[in-house]
């Protein structure tokens, strides 16, 4: 009787696997191995694994086989927590094998080595994707000074890392250091890729946003608006950056105490956001954010109320409970019903809770934490 061989296919998510379970797994190899006895007169059988699913198993392995340290053993772990990070209830693993995996190439290649940079760099994106800027800024900016020394300020990887410092710099709110950075990012682009290249493109909307943040409104509004010509008719994802963009040009006009035309803008733009994207998509709730700020600029507090919880309900639903977009919602919310007027004990709550969080995330001495900390000591 002919045995069946087994040829797995790895891969980091699937939608139609049969196999739920890393005991599944087990199983089947063991089925396989049973039917393997005698001729070699197989069919082979091609089944898709989840990488998340079937790496443990291989990692073991590799452990045993070739011990913790074995350039082919972190490979493994890094590509283990590479799937992981694909799945937001199990980050804190992926998180944890990132250290393991970084502290392992550090020691045995170097802490500046092009894989033990690679590594960090891959940790750094999770930690800022699970809300840990402060931590992601730090890793980040190893790795750009890291590879600024080694590779020049101009190479591809270096404008990778320094995007992403870039990033974690605008989620921490320090927007001057982060224009900086896409300004660095943009110009070498430019140069590189040539201007209407989509690296460059996003480096230049980047930049945009966050000239907007610095109050450099004219700076921001050329960008802005160059961006717009540089796309007449997007699609797919130039139809995202359009819209991005737009959105941006709105938050200008708000800046410029535009309000009426800023309403306008921000309602055409989350309109848009949920036709292309859905009601929770982080775009469309940061359009939703935006035309409450304006609402409650206009006074009209009952509306930027109702639009603000189903932000903060949104973003805890898409990005966690505890992440500082989440946190910054619930500060936006307070202000709402400290402006409302007879709302001060659930805005004392979302006050403690911000206090809490900006200073887990962004430090006790955070303008965002002392500004929630004067709110609510207002209160009192």
């Amino acid at each position: 009787m002919g045995g069946t061989r087994a040829r797995w296919c790895l891969t980091r998510r699937t939608e139609d696997s049969t196999f739920e379970s890393e005991g599944d797994i087990m199983a089947v190899r063991d089925w396989f191995r049973r039917g393997r006895r005698g001729r070699d007169t197989s069919e082979v059988i091609e089944i898709t694994v989840p990488a998340h699913l079937a790496l443990p198993t291989v990692l073991d392995e590799s452990i045993r086989r070739l011990g913790p340290t074995h350039p082919e053993t972190v490979e493994v772990a890094r590509r283990l927590a590479v799937s992981l990070a694909d799945l937001p209830e199990r980050r804190a693993e992926a998180l944890e094998l990132f250290r393991q995996v970084t502290s392992t190439l550090a020691a045995t290649l170097g802490p500046d080595h092009p894989d033990t940079l690679g590594a960090m760099a891959e940790a750094a994106a999770l930690l800022h994707v699970d809300g840990q800027a402060r931590h992601a800024e730090e890793m980040w900016r190893y790795v750009f000074d890291a590879r600024t020394e080694s590779l020049g300020p101009a190479h591809p990887d270096t404008l990778r890392a320094a995007c992403g410092l870039a990033q974690a710099l605008d989620e921490l709110r320090r927007a001057p250091e982060a224009a900086a950075l896409w300004g660095h990012v943009a110009d070498h682009r430019t140069r590189r890729l040539g201007a209407e290249h989509p690296d460059t493109l996003t480096a230049q909307h980047n930049l945009a946003a966050t000239l907007v943040r610095t109050e450099r409104l004219a700076e921001a509004e050329r960008v802005l608006r160059g961006l717009l010509r540089a796309a007449p008719r997007p699609e797919g994802r130039d139809a995202a950056r359009r819209l991005a963009v737009r959105g941006n040009l709105a938050a200008v006009l708000y800046r410029r105490g535009e309000l009426a035309e800023a309403e306008t803008q921000f309602r055409a733009v989350l309109a848009e956001g949920e036709r292309l994207s859905g009601a929770d998509a982080p775009q469309t709730l940061t359009a939703r954010n935006n035309l409450a700020a304006t609402l409650h600029d206009l006074g009209r507090w009952e509306e930027a109320e109702s639009l603000l919880r189903t932000v903060v309900e949104g973003r805890a639903r898409v990005l966690g409970e505890d992440h500082l977009d989440t946190c910054a919602a619930r500060d936006n919310l307070a202000s709402v019903l400290l402006a409302r007027g007879g709302h001060e004990e659930e805005a004392a709550s979302l006050l403690r809770r911000c206090l809490r969080d900006y200073g887990r995330l962004l430090g006790e001495d955070h303008p965002k934490a002392r500004e929630a900390g004067e709110k609510l000591a207002g209160l009192t």
